[in-house]
C-alpha cells in the first residue's frame, strides 16, 4: 500500500513538473521579454559565438555578466543560428527561458525532497509544492521577463541545503558557480562564513572543520577563476574578474533601481545614492546602515542558533537575502528572487506556516514588483514618476517590508524556540496594524485575535495541519 501511494505522487509530481515547464516554456514563447535584457543576452550570445571568449570583454562594449552564464548564451546563439533563428523570434525566446525554466523545475524537486522528509506527504505538502511550481513571481520572472535568476538561484538553494546536511565543500563549488552565473552571490557570502564558522564549532573534530573552512573558500572560487580562464587568460585573470565583480555591483548608484522595498516605500526609488533620505543622512548612508545591522542580526541568530541546538543555513540565508534586498541600497527588482525561494525550502524545513506565509507574502509583492515594471517598459512611465506607478511602489515596498517582519519573527521563534502560531500571531497581526497607522490597540487586538483564530481553525481542522505551538501548549 506504501509503495503505491510513493508510486502515484511521484507521478503526480511529475505532472506537476511538466505543467510548469511548459507554463514557463510557453509564455517564453508568447511574449517579448524585458526589452533591454533580451537584446543584451542574444548580442552576447552572438558575440561570443562570432569572436570567440578572449575578444569578448573588449574595452568599448557593454557586458557586465561574469563569464558564467555567457558561455550558456553562447550556446544559445549556436543553436539558435544552427536552426536559422532570427533576432526576435519567438523560438529564440523560448530558447533563452529553457535553462531557466528547468532550474526552476529542479528547485520545486528539491523543496518536494525537503517538504516529504520534514513535513510528510500530506495535504499541506502538496501545496507547498504546488506553490512553488506556479509561484507567481518565479512564473512571470522566468517566463515572461526571461531572466536567468532561475539558473542563478538553483545552486544557492542547494549550496545552503548541503551546508543543511554538512557537507562542506561541495556546498562550497556550487556557491562557485552561483557566483560565475551572477555577482549578487556575493550577498550571500556573510551567510556562508558565519555556517563556515559555525561548523568550527559544531564539529567534534576541530582540525578537520579548519580544512573545511578554508578548503572551502578555496572551492569556492574554482567555478569563477575557470569559466574566466578561456576570457582573461592566465595573466590578467584574476585583475579582471575583481574588475568585473566590483563593477558590476557598483554600476547602479541609486537607492533602490525599481525594486519595491523599504527605501522604495521611503520615496528612493531611482534616486541618487548621495541625495538626502532621513534625518538629514543619504540613501548611501542609510542603506549601508541598515546592512550593517542586518548583518549583525546574521551574527545574532547564528549565535543563539548554535548554541540552542537550531543552527539551519537555509533559515539563515532565507532571512539574510531577504533582509540585503529589503534594506540595503542600489538593489534590483529580481535580487529577491532567491531570497523568496530559500523562504519557501526553510519552511518546508521547518515545517512553520510564519514562514510559509512570509514566502507567498514575498512571492506576490515581487510579482506585483516585476508587472508593475515590465508593464511600463518603453512607455512615458519607465522611470515610474507618475502618481500610480509612484503609490504602487510604495505600497508594494510597505507590503514587501512587511512580509520581511514576518520573515524576522518567524526565525526568531524558530531560533528561541518561543513562539507558537497563536502566540506570535496575536503579537504580529495589531503590531503590523500599527505600522501601517492603526492607533486604536483595541480593534488591533481585537482583529488579531478574530483572524488568528480564523487562521488556526482552517487549518486545524479544514487542513488538518498541525500549526507550532510553542510554549503556551507545552
Amino acid at each position: 500500500m506504501t509503495n503505491t501511494r510513493t508510486k502515484q505522487q511521484e507521478r503526480t509530481l511529475y505532472i506537476i513538473l511538466a505543467v510548469a515547464l511548459a507554463a514557463r516554456l510557453l509564455l517564453a514563447l508568447v511574449t517579448e521579454g524585458y526589452t533591454y535584457d533580451m537584446s543584451c543576452f542574444v548580442a552576447w550570445g552572438d558575440k561570443l559565438a562570432s569572436e570567440g571568449p578572449a575578444a569578448f570583454y573588449s574595452a568599448d562594449y557593454f557586458a557586465d555578466y561574469p563569464p558564467g552564464y555567457i558561455l550558456v548564451l553562447g550556446l544559445v546563439s549556436l543553436v539558435r543560428k544552427a536552426l536559422q533563428l532570427s533576432y526576435e523570434s519567438r523560438w529564440t525566446y523560448f530558447l533563452l527561458a529553457l535553462i531557466p525554466a528547468i532550474c526552476d523545475c529542479a528547485a520545486v524537486v528539491l523543496l518536494d525532497h525537503i517538504s516529504r522528509r520534514y513535513m510528510g506527504q500530506g495535504r499541506a505538502q502538496r501545496c507547498l509544492v504546488l506553490f512553488a511550481a506556479f509561484c507567481p513571481l518565479t512564473l512571470f520572472d522566468t517566463g515572461i521577463w526571461k531572466q536567468i535568476d532561475g539558473a542563478f538561484a538553483l545552486p544557492l538553494l542547494l549550496c545552503f541545503w548541503l551546508l543543511e546536511e554538512r557537507r562542506y565543500l561541495l556546498a562550497a563549488v556550487l556557491y562557485g558557480v552561483a557566483l560565475a552565473i551572477k555577482p549578487q552571490a556575493l550577498l550571500f557570502g556573510p551567510v556562508l562564513a558565519v555556517c563556515y564558522l559555525a561548523a568550527i564549532t559544531l564539529e567534534k573534530d576541530r582540525l578537520r572543520a579548519f580544512g573545511r573552512c578554508f578548503g572551502g573558500a578555496a572551492l569556492a572560487l574554482l567555478p569563477p577563476l575557470l569559466t574566466g580562464l578561456p576570457f582573461f587568460g592566465v595573466v590578467q585573470l584574476i585583475p579582471k574578474l575583481i574588475d568585473k565583480y566590483t563593477g558590476t555591483m557598483s554600476g547602479y548608484p541609486y537607492a533602490t533601481i525599481n525594486a519595491f522595498n523599504w527605501l522604495a516605500a521611503l520615496g528612493g526609488n531611482w534616486k541618487g545614492q548621495a541625495d538626502p533620505a532621513l534625518f538629514g543622512i543619504s540613501w548611501q548612508q542609510l542603506g549601508c546602515l541598515n546592512i550593517l545591522l542586518v548583518t549583525a542580526g546574521l551574527a545574532y541568530f547564528a549565535v543563539r542558533s548554535v548554541r540552542g541546538g537550531w543552527f539551519s543555513p537555509l533559515l539563515l540565508a532565507a532571512y539574510y537575502g531577504i533582509g540585503i534586498f529589503t534594506l540595503a541600497h542600489c538593489m534590483h527588482e529580481r535580487y529577491m528572487v532567491p531570497g523568496v525561494l530559500l523562504t519557501l525550502l526553510a519552511a518546508a524545513h521547518w515545517n512553520d506556516i510564519r514562514l510559509y506565509a512570509a514566502g507567498v507574502g514575498l512571492s506576490l509583492t515581487g510579482f506585483i514588483n516585476l508587472a508593475t515594471v515590465y508593464s511600463q517598459t518603453g512607455t512615458s512611465d519607465e522611470w515610474l514618476t507618475s502618481a500610480t506607478s509612484s503609490t504602487v511602489a510604495v505600497l508594494t515596498g510597505l507590503g514587501e517590508t512587511v512580509c520581511f517582519v514576518l520573515l524576522i519573527f518567524a526565525v526568531y521563534c524558530v531560533v528561541l524556540h518561543f513562539g507558537g502560531f497563536i502566540l506570535a500571531s496575536v503579537i504580529f497581526i495589531p503590531s503590523v496594524m500599527w505600522v501601517l497607522g492603526e492607533r486604536k490597540w483595541l480593534r488591533a487586538i481585537l482583529v488579531g485575535v478574530i483572524a488568528t483564530a480564523a487562521v488556526y481553525a482552517l487549518f486545524k481542522f479544514g487542513l488538518r495541519v498541525r500549526l507550532p505551538q510553542g510554549i503556551l501548549f507545552k
